[in-house]
Parts: C-alpha cells; structure tokens; sequence
C-alpha cells in the first residue's frame, strides 16, 4: 500500500515541479526581456553578454511549439546583436521575444 501511494505522489509531484519551474523561467526570462528594452539605462557589453546568456538559456529549456520556437530565435537574436555592440538591435529583439513569452505564459 505504501508502494501505491508512493507512486500516486510521484505522479502528481513531477509534473507540478515541472510546471512550477517552466512559469519560474518564463517569469525571469519576461523581467530580462522588459529590461533589456529599457533605452533610458546604457548597458555595459560585459552586462549585456551575461544577460543575453542567461536568457538564452532559459529559453532554451521552455518549450511550447510554434511560440516557444519563436521566444528562441528572437532570444538567440537579441544575445547575438548585444555581442556585437548592438545595443538597439538587442533591445529590438528583445522586444520581439516579449510577445512569445507572454503568450506562453497565459
């Protein structure tokens, strides 16, 4: 009997972790996407490096279909354009990722 409920919880536990950390990453991965469009702040390029690589990274583990795909490339976009020096193009794509994050986050 012990062996049943153990296994129920397992079940149930697993999945709303799962969940829990998905709606974790795509809440941290929308503050970095918000910040980044901030033009009123001058990012310095060792901030934007890090800020691009995290974010990429928390994309990389959300997955959603179309819209998760989408959050991606504009993502690895956004982190690609901040390491070239490309601050306005970094914001732009920042600010084309934000859609597909808060879709999926609904």
């Amino acid at each position: 009997m012990k062996c049943h409920w153990t296994l129920l919880l397992c079940l149930i536990a697993i999945p709303l972790a799962a969940q829990t950390n998905r709606t974790s990453d795509l809440s941290r991965l929308q503050a970095i996407l918000l910040d980044a469009q901030n033009d009123k702040v001058t990012i310095p390029a060792a901030v934007w490096k890090v800020t691009g690589n995290e974010a990429v990274a928390l994309a990389n583990r959300i997955s959603g279909g179309n819209a998760a795909r989408d959050l991606k490339t504009h993502v690895r976009e956004m982190r690609d354009a901040a390491l070239k020096g490309d601050a306005a193009g970094a914001r732009s794509h920042a600010g084309m990722a934000l859609p597909f994050a808060n879709q999926l986050a609904r």
